[in-house]
């Protein structure tokens, strides 16, 4: 894979790592501050959500450490040896870790009793939200495990040609 375009994602991630680092300092908490004063019920749901939202954010940057492992690989022309497994190993747990934290809010929100400021439609539409977040994140979490079934034949194929060779 070429150099740059290699280097041009890792950029990307390294953006997308620091911006989420941004979010779980700044933006989450605060968001989660000015709903509290626009509307003084939703208090008793804050810590709940505001840790549900920062760990989330956590998973998604160690799947973008891990990307980034692979992206290094990619650049260096070492995929196809058996340190790619560990990253795709991470990124499988991050994405797990991921459906973890929507299957809990999940159900926290079908168990809770939160406030509405109108009809309850936010709370519907977060309980939907994370049940289909949930299943969307399983099946990605899958998907990624085959695409490790596949690295993994790879490596041992590439092991018995160099053999050959």
């Amino acid at each position: 894979m070429s150099r740059v375009v290699v280097f041009f994602l890792q950029a990307l991630l390294a953006i997308a790592f620091l911006g989420g680092l941004f979010a779980q300092v700044a933006v989450i908490p605060a968001t989660a501050a000015n709903e509290v004063d626009l509307f003084p019920p939703y208090e008793s749901v804050r810590l709940p959500f505001v840790v549900s939202a920062i760990v989330f954010v956590a998973c998604l940057q160690v799947l973008a450490v891990a990307l980034g492992g692979l992206l290094h690989r990619a650049g260096e022309d070492t995929v196809f040896e058996s340190g790619s497994l560990t990253w795709t190993n991470i990124a499988i747990g991050a994405i797990a870790a991921g459906a973890v934290v929507l299957a809990w809010l999940f159900v926290y929100v079908t168990f809770a009793e939160i406030p509405s400021p109108a009809d309850g439609m936010e709370v519907l539409g977060l309980w939907m939200g994370s049940a289909v977040g949930t299943i969307a994140a399983i099946g990605v979490a899958l998907l990624v495990l085959v695409g490790r079934q596949w690295l993994r034949r790879a490596i041992a194929q590439r092991a018995e040609l160099e053999q050959v060779v």
